[in-house]
């Protein structure tokens, strides 16, 4: 495991940038327990987590060394008085759609919708009047004829918020798997949202510290320079799935928004998830799946089958 470089440290705080991708705690399933405060406890057993920021956001985290520590960061945030401010780009002329939203001195202009978890698409959340009164704040850095750099400061703290919000105004963020459509996913290879500052009062010394970790990231094509991801092959999966027993290996893809409701199969199957989007349902657990992510079944495992709005193609492992 990767030794972790704090960009803060002292005996009550750590200071961390957690890459996209990584979960800031540990998911269901033997393939979610990687995570950021898995690693941290590896080297600070005392770490406990304070905040949590989405696995494919990247960006700055407080972590507390004991419980004292956290039961005063946690305050902080409970109070509002740990500022966070995100970078991201989103699809569209932002600026231009929204001139009718009046702007303060600074060009911040406010979104606010009530945020609430679609539970029959989780981890889906949507704009309801059922939902947590949600608030967030942002305005453009820079423009082009195709995205918009914004900065955006989360007044609350939903899940999902910042994404939301965005999408609820038209201009989803860049590479966002949940909440863009297919073009504007395709934009980047990653999320395009980053935690770029924190600033808050030390719990134990009322010192002010002040984080930030800005990025490249513009509103011009490509919109920063990004790290080539490694893929896996068809013929490599399925080269080690028959390494692992297995009898036969297979591409398949289903149509959009097709249910399969509980079934079984007379045979064990491992499944990597290579396009669009899927929902597993396992007794009361339900998996929500995207390209990358992989899940096996046993023999006769009664389970459900939901696709989403584009379909999905996954390499399928059976052993009879």
């Amino acid at each position: 495991m990767q030794k972790i470089s704090p960009l803060y440290e002292d005996e009550h705080l750590l200071v961390l940038e957690k890459p996209s991708g990584l979960l800031s705690v540990p998911g269901r399933g033997p393939d979610k327990q990687d995570c950021l405060i898995s690693r941290v406890q590896a080297q600070w057993p005392e770490a406990l987590v304070v905040h949590r920021i989405d696995q494919d956001t990247s960006g700055l985290l407080v972590i507390a060394r004991g419980p004292e520590a956290q039961r005063r960061m946690s305050r902080l945030f409970e109070t509002r008085q740990v500022h966070k401010r995100y970078v991201a780009v989103v699809a569209g002329q932002a600026q231009q759609t929204q001139q009718g939203v009046v702007a303060d001195a600074e060009g911040w202009r406010t979104i606010e919708g009530p945020i609430l978890l679609d539970w029959e698409r989780r981890p889906i959340h949507i704009i309801h009047p059922d939902g947590k009164p949600s608030r967030s704040r942002w305005r453009a850095l820079q423009s082009s004829d195709t995205a918009t750099l914004v900065e955006l400061e989360p007044v609350t703290g939903r899940t999902h918020q910042l994404r939301v919000h965005l999408q609820s105004i038209g201009h989803p963020i860049l590479g966002d798997a949940l909440y863009a459509p297919a073009a504007v996913r395709a934009l980047s290879p990653r999320l395009l949202l980053h935690a770029q500052s924190l600033n808050f009062a030390h719990p134990f010394t009322d010192a002010p510290l002040s984080f930030s970790q800005p990025t490249d990231w513009s509103a011009q094509a490509p919109y920063g320079q990004f790290k080539e991801i490694p893929k896996m092959s068809f013929d490599v999966f399925k080269q080690q799935a028959l390494a692992e027993g297995f009898d036969e290996v297979l591409e398949r893809t289903w149509a959009a928004d097709t249910v399969l409701e509980t079934h079984t199969h007379p045979f064990a199957v491992k499944v990597k998830v290579t396009a669009g989007q899927m929902w597993l349902t396992i007794g009361s657990q339900k998996r929500y799946l995207t390209p990358g992510d992989e899940f096996s079944l046993p023999a006769d495992e009664p389970h459900a089958e939901q696709y989403g709005p584009e379909g999905a193609t996954y390499w399928v492992a059976r052993k009879n």
